[in-house]
């Protein structure tokens, strides 16, 4: 005999307001995000965050995940474009700049890279969460260099992921969408062979 649910049903999409919370950390990181700043943000008052999310380390892991299964899609939609090798990694370049400029209160580079390089160090979940995500990126940048028989394809997928964090970085630094471009150019023309 299945239990009825306790409480009111939600009225909100948990997706939709896991990405405002997502927002949040991104722009402010993890320990300098409040948990009033995300119930304001979102609209929802704590008991309704942590009926659906839990406490506030639980709704960034869910925040990191969400980033980790937006990336995947995005490669997803790269293969499906089936370009050539450096049209394709120059394709990851813009988007990677778009995505790292795009922010309702300014640039704010990679939620992963900008925000949990900073908590890695002293919490083992988000360390991992971290490390996956960098190994997604990795192992599917890899693959494009292995398609085209290039030697070398994991270094060099590691090299054009460097490339990709530092944009993260720089962007969270102020510097200008034209400094990223030609960073993006540079390191495609140093690691991807014609």
């Amino acid at each position: 005999m299945n239990k009825p649910a306790r409480g009111r049903p939600r009225s909100f999409d948990a997706q939709q307001v896991l990405g405002i919370v997502a927002d949040c950390f991104r722009d402010g990181g993890y320990s300098a995000t409040s948990l009033d700043e995300i119930a304001a943000a979102t609209g929802l008052n704590r008991p309704s965050l942590y009926a659906a999310y839990g406490d506030k380390k639980a709704m960034y892991l869910a925040a990191l995940a969400r980033q980790h299964d937006a990336i995947a899609q995005s490669f997803d939609r790269l293969d499906a474009e089936a370009l050539g090798l450096r049209d394709t990694i120059a394709a990851l370049f813009a988007w990677s700049i778009a995505s790292y400029l795009a922010g309702p209160h300014g640039a704010r580079g990679c939620l992963a890279v900008g925000t949990a390089s900073a908590e890695a160090v002293r919490d083992a979940d988000i360390r991992a969460a971290l490390d996956r995500t960098l190994a997604l990126v990795d192992t599917r940048i890899a693959r494009w260099f292995v398609r085209d028989g290039i030697a070398d394809g994991a270094g060099r997928a590691q090299l054009v992921g460097a490339a990709i964090h530092s944009l993260g970085v720089r962007v969270r630094a102020g510097q200008p969408r034209e400094t990223l471009e030609a960073i993006a150019a540079q390191a495609i023309e140093a690691i991807v062979p014609r």
